[in-house]
Order: structure tokens, then sequence, then C-alpha cells
């Protein structure tokens, strides 16, 4: 009978509208509750199949709790330095103890107020150790056995609780070296290898080479720089002045000859100090023992400048840079960039060091020798090249050789320090952000300064204690310690799902992954759809109490629909058995 299933009906309207009424004091009492995802009440109808098109059957109404994981919550700002928050998707990865197993459970929470237990693990307000990555002190993610990885690679084994004791005491290597100087441009370069004809009887500009003794028209000798090789023919009517012209178009090689008119010589020499010439008879024999004579020629006008004379004091430097850098002991020393002028708009630079006890291994380190190259500039003055060049000393080879711009030499330590490895930074090619090349200028004073050092900056520092800690906007867990050094020792990791709102409640305000949810993906904050996280701050309850009070009046009006109802349908059962009587 109908009237049993209106009643019936109305049982399920107060059913469901009280646990609604059991929804909305949830999201109320947790109003201020760091975190928390409030939940909305859904109703869907219950259907009983009626027999008949002529008879209606009442069912009733089911209640579905629907959770509001995925809905935003207002972000506030905290003075706790280790508080955070996420403001997009994803949630922190937390576990219930300090030291988990690989098979202890994971939960998921975007409740960010962690605090540092006594032990110095973080850990929030309900008791939840929060989860991320090691790193080393440039950022990068390391695994659990200490290897690069990245997210997309990492498992979840490779995850650790946040210690913020985990480095008491550290020393930053010099990893950086940059330098910002000017060079003088009017600096005396390093004289080439040189070499002077010693023919007599010759007058400069009116004698005609080929009526020399072993010279003709048509002959020809090669001149070889650097790789690339250029003949040069001497014709009748060639005068010593006219070969001189030709030889000095000719890139690496200068040539000068003398003007008294008789007895004049010829003076080849090399353009740059460290680039040796190499002169060759092509067609007959102009350099040879007839004609032109020059010592050695036929031959090489060896290089006066090889990677590591300054090191050695076969050189004299034009300048010198000091700079203290740090081992990974936090042990200080003193490296020299050293530089000579080697030709026009090319410098030749040594690194070098102590060899004494405690310094630079003198078995890797001949002469403290750590790094030769050769600088070259463009006609503004600004940085061209910057290469390395290995040199060998006492037969030990020490350095690079090729492009310096992205590559890292290293230095042995004789005091136990590992080796350290370190670039050296000379500025952008093209710019003047770094080392240039122009004449020399004035001080604030009007002095004639010839070398000017604007600055010297290298990233190491001496042993510090940890004096602070902090997360910062892009998740790393960064202490700061003593000596000024800050370096990030954890990255929080982020876990996003397909249906987040499908997830789990569990007591604390963290969550659970569920079937309907899908499986968690390990992100970095800010990376492949996970959220930003936002240091210093918290995300409050996404609860609107306005709108759970207008629900509690709502709620409040159905069930008291859902009692007349009942007591409707009372009253007509009552007239129904009076019939019997």
């Amino acid at each position: 009978m109908s009237l049993f299933g209106a009643m019936i009906s109305g049982v399920s309207g107060l059913n469901a509208q009280s646990q609604n009424l059991g929804v909305i004091s949830d999201n109320i009492s947790n109003l201020n509750t760091i975190g928390y995802k409030g939940t909305v009440g859904r109703f869907s109808t219950l259907v009983t199949e009626s027999a008949t098109n002529t008879r209606y059957t009442p069912g009733g109404v089911l209640f579905h709790p629907t959770a509001l994981i995925s809905k935003q919550g207002l972000l506030q700002a905290t003075s706790s330095t280790t508080a955070a928050a996420i403001s997009g998707d994803g949630f922190f990865i937390v576990r219930d103890n300090a030291n988990p197993g690989t098979n202890d459970e994971l939960f998921f929470t975007r409740a960010g107020d962690f605090k540092p237990d006594d032990d110095g693990y973080l850990r929030n307000t309900a008791g939840y150790y929060v989860q991320g990555w090691a790193t080393d002190r440039e950022g990068t993610l390391l695994d659990a056995d200490g290897n690069t990885t990245t997210s997309n690679s990492s498992a979840v084994t490779d995850l650790q609780v946040l210690d913020i004791n985990s480095i008491l005491t550290a020393a930053a290597s010099t990893t950086s070296i940059e330098f910002g100087a000017n060079l003088n441009a009017d600096e005396t370069a390093v004289t080439g290898g040189t070499a002077t004809s010693t023919t007599t009887g010759i007058d400069y500009d009116t004698t005609d080479l080929t009526t020399l003794a072993g010279i003709n028209n048509g002959d020809q000798f090669s001149i070889t720089h650097n790789g690339t090789t250029t003949n040069i023919t001497i014709s009748t009517g060639d005068t010593l002045e006219d070969l001189a012209a030709a030889i000095s178009a000719v890139t690496g090689i200068n040539a000068t000859t003398t003007t008294t008119g008789t007895n004049d010589t010829l003076t080849l020499t090399a353009a740059f100090a460290d680039q040796g010439v190499t002169f060759a008879n092509v067609t007959g024999t102009p350099f040879s023992a007839t004609g032109i004579t020059v010592p050695g020629i036929p031959g090489t006008l060896a290089p006066t400048y090889v990677a590591g004379n300054l090191a050695t004091g076969t050189v004299a430097e034009d300048n010198t840079m000091p700079v203290t850098i740090y081992d990974s002991l936090g042990s200080s020393h003193t490296v020299n960039l050293q530089v000579v002028k080697l030709g026009q708009n090319r410098w030749g630079f040594e690194l070098t060091g102590n060899t004494t006890t405690g310094e630079l291994d003198p078995a890797d380190h001949p002469n403290g020798l750590i790094q030769a190259g050769v600088i070259t500039f463009d006609g503004s003055g600004n940085l061209q090249t910057f290469t390395g060049v290995a040199a060998t000393i006492s037969g030990v080879t020490i350095g690079t050789t090729g492009d310096l711009a992205d590559a890292d030499i290293s230095a042995e330590w004789s005091n136990g320090a590992d080796d350290s490895t370190f670039s050296l930074d000379f500025g952008t090619i093209g710019l003047g952000n770094g080392i240039t090349q122009f004449a020399a200028g004035a001080d604030a004073n009007g002095n004639l300064v010839n070398y000017t050092t604007h600055f010297i900056n290298q990233n190491g520092a001496q042993a510090g204690t940890m004096v602070n800690y902090a997360l910062t906007e892009e998740g790393f867990l960064q202490v700061e310690f003593a000596n000024g050094v800050k370096r990030p020792v954890y990255k929080l990791a982020i876990a996003t799902f397909e249906a987040p709102d499908e997830m789990e409640n569990h007591t604390g305000n963290v969550y659970r992954q569920t079937r309907e949810s899908g499986d968690y993906l390990l992100r970095e904050p800010g990376l492949n759809g996970a959220g930003n996280v936002v240091a210093s701050a918290l995300e409050g309850s996404n609860v609107d109490l306005g709108e759970e009070f207008t629900n509690m009046i709502v709620t409040q009006r159905a069930f008291s629909a859902n009692t007349k109802t009942i007591t409707t349908t009372d009253e007509m059962l009552d007239e129904l058995i009076r019939i019997k009587r």
C-alpha cells in the first residue's frame, strides 16, 4: 500500500537530511583546520518499480557525501619558515612515522603546517612527516643511493623524510670563478719568433731580387701559420721592400726592412708569440745559401711563449689577479690569474697557485700551474674566444685543451681534500661584461691605471655551522650556514592524481589513494601539472561559512517537511483504522 511506502520514503528523507546536517556540522567544525577540504551533500532518487502504469510506489532518496578535495583553499601568510602551501594541483606526500619502511602506507595532504620534531624531522600538526628528494648543493635530485635522478624516473623509495639536521656543518667547495677586468690594449706584446737576413749588397727599394744569385722570376716560397699556407711569388723588378709588404699581408707574420740604401736586411717576426710560422721553398730556392739568406729559413720561426712559461718564470706576466678559493674541507687557497700579451688582441693566461704543504699537489701541478689558455678580443675590445691549452712541465701534462666557456678545470690538493672542479667565467662572448681589452684609463683621482680589476667572484666558503633553514618557493628545504652559504638539502615531492576527488578521507586531514582516484604521479613543484609551492604560507579550509549556514537552513526545512510527510501518513492510517471501528 502506498501509505506505508510514503511513510518509508519520508523516513529515508529524514535519514538523508540528518546525514547532510552531519556534513554541514563537520564542515563548520573544521572551518579553521589547515588544508581541510569540505564535503557537500548530494541526493539521488531511490525508485521502486511500479507493478502497472496506473500505480505509483514511493521509493525515497539516497544521500551521497561528495568531497571537494580538488577545490583550492585560501592561502594565508605565516611567519613559519617551514610552512608551505600548494597553489594548484597536487598533494604533499607524508608518512605516519619518521623512519618508514618500504611497505609503510603513503598518505597525501594539503596541510603544510610543518615544523621540526625533537629529532629535526618535519611533520605537520596531525603528526604526519613530509617527504621529498635529497639534493646536491646545486639542487639536483638524488635517489636513495645518492645518484642523480629526476621526478619522471624516480620511485617513491627514493623519497626521504625532510630532516633539518641532515647537514649541521658544511663547507662550500669553489665551483665557479668569475673575473671582470680590463687588460691594457697598449701593452707591449711578447716578441714572436724572429730572423734577419744576412745577404749583403742589397738596397731595399732599388735592388731587383731576381738579379741575386739563386733567385729567378717566378720563384715561390710558402708561409704556413695556424694551419693555413700562403704562397709568395717573386717577380722581375720586385725589391726587398716589395717582398716585405707581400709577407706582411699574410696573417701571423710581419716583415720589415732596413732603409740605409746599402746592405739592407729583411727581418721576419711572428705576429703572435705563441704561434710558430713555417717557411718553405716551393719553386726555386729563394730562401737558400744564395739569394736572400735568413738563418733558419727555410724552417720555422718557433714560438717564444708556450703554455706554462709564466708558471716556470720563463716569460714574465703583464698582470696578476689573485683570488681566494675553497676546497671541500673549507680550507682556503690563493690562486693567481696571470696574463701576458701575445700579440694584437691576443693574450695568454695561466691560473697558478702554491705547492707548499697543504696547497696544490706538486706532482699534479708542477710550478703550481692549474690551467693555461688563450684569450682573444674583437676590434671593439670585447671577449671573442676563451680556450684552454694543455701545458707540459717536467713531463707532466696539466690542464685541458679546447673551449673553456662550458668546461671545468681541476685542482688536486695535498691536504686530504677532494679534488676541486670549477669553471672559469671571463664573461659573455661578444659582450663587455667580463674581461675586456681597452687602452689604459684614469681612476677617480685622475691617475693612469694600466689594468683595472672590476670584480672577482667565487662561490666557495669555509666551513660553517647551520644557523637557519627555510622552505623556498621552488620547494627546496634550504639551509643557511654561518659562513653565508645557502644550499638546498631536500626538495618537496608533489603527488598528482587523475581524479583527486575520489580519494579516501582519513583521520589527520590526509587522504588515501583509491582505485577510482587513479595512481599517484611524483612531480616536482610547478612541473608537469603540479602546483607551485608557496613558502611561509598555509592553505586554509575551502569551506564557505555563509554557504554552510544557508545549507543548514535548507536542510532544517527539508527535515521538517519530511516529518510532516510522516505525521500526515500517520493520520491517514489512523483514519483507515477507524473504518473498522
